[in-house]
């Protein structure tokens, strides 16, 4: 990673504010992690599962002014919104959509911008009229009010180089950070994308709607599939939810993409286990180029 501090917009996440007397309970019923942990310190990965266990939205998850506030491509927002609103009922609760500004902060010097940055990885902090959270020991993300965003953004300006969202999404997927799109929904249980291994999910909490799959999937072991990082020198990036080979038989699919910067694409890619030693690649030929994990797999 780039030494020099970065900024950059993180427009393409979208929000939704879940409020209410019984907002905190309501998303303990319906979300893979404990809500119940969650406070004014602290963010946490969490998804949303069908009855079958399978991931129908990710997001980021964390607190504002008492709420619960839920970051996802802004692409699943109306998707999630909807799907909350079905559990409703008579609960005390409230989801809407909000306007927030998300600025991405990265770099090995990027601690040393802010005052009162976080210090540990999903802790979060107050800042000048909004709150840090910290993603990775050399990744931030501030979110404001629109109001009070302008004052912050010129600030970081003047100490940072600009990047765009490809930047940042590649630094998510070095990072072996998932996340569902409208190609992947209904794709991954949870262990597949390696959501428990980033704090996304609890065995410890009680039902929510594909618990007892997601659940019994953890402690039989029986796993088959995981999410690998791979580099392909394509010409073409390929798409989340484009299926991958092991000779001619698929054996995965693309969960993610990014441009890498010299050349080719870094992905995240969901994969059958037996295959992981064989040669993986596209449809189109390009030969995955097995990475690193920055976790270890179980």
């Amino acid at each position: 990673m780039n030494s020099s501090p970065r900024i950059t917009d993180l427009s393409h996440f979208g929000f939704l504010r879940v409020s209410g007397e019984d907002a905190g309970d309501f998303l303990q019923n319906l979300t893979s992690n404990d809500v119940r942990h969650l406070d004014e310190n602290s963010a946490q990965y969490n998804s949303l599962c069908s009855p079958k266990g399978r991931m129908l939205a990710s997001f980021l998850m964390f607190r504002m002014d008492g709420d619960y506030i839920l970051q996802m491509p802004k692409e699943m927002v109306d998707r999630v919104k909807q799907r909350l609103s079905m559990y409703i009922f008579r609960s005390k609760v409230s989801i809407s959509k909000v306007e927030l500004v998300a600025i991405g902060l990265s770099g090995e010097s990027a601690q040393a911008l802010l005052e009162r940055l976080p210090q540990s990885v999903m802790g979060t902090g107050k800042v000048d009229s909004g709150i840090a959270i910290r993603l990775s020991d050399s990744r931030f993300e501030i979110v404001v009010e629109p109001e009070n965003s302008a004052k912050i953004i010129e600030n970081l300006e003047t100490q940072c180089e600009k990047s765009g969202k490809s930047y940042w999404d590649r630094l998510e997927i070095l990072d072996a950070v998932p996340v569902v799109l409208p190609e992947t929904e209904g794709l991954f249980v949870p262990q597949m994308a390696n959501f428990e291994l980033i704090g996304g999910v609890s065995f410890q909490k009680g039902c929510y709607p594909g618990q007892e799959i997601v659940t019994r999937t953890h402690f039989l072991g029986k796993i088959k599939r995981r999410m690998v990082l791979a580099h392909v020198d394509a010409q073409i990036e390929p798409s989340p939810g484009e299926e991958v080979y092991c000779g001619e038989e698929a054996t995965g699919t693309v969960a993610r993409s990014a441009p890498s910067p010299g050349g080719g694409f870094d992905i995240l890619a969901v994969i059958h286990l037996e295959n992981l030693e064989s040669e993986i690649r596209l449809k189109s030929g390009a030969v995955l180029q097995m990475m690193p994990m920055p976790y270890s797999l179980p």
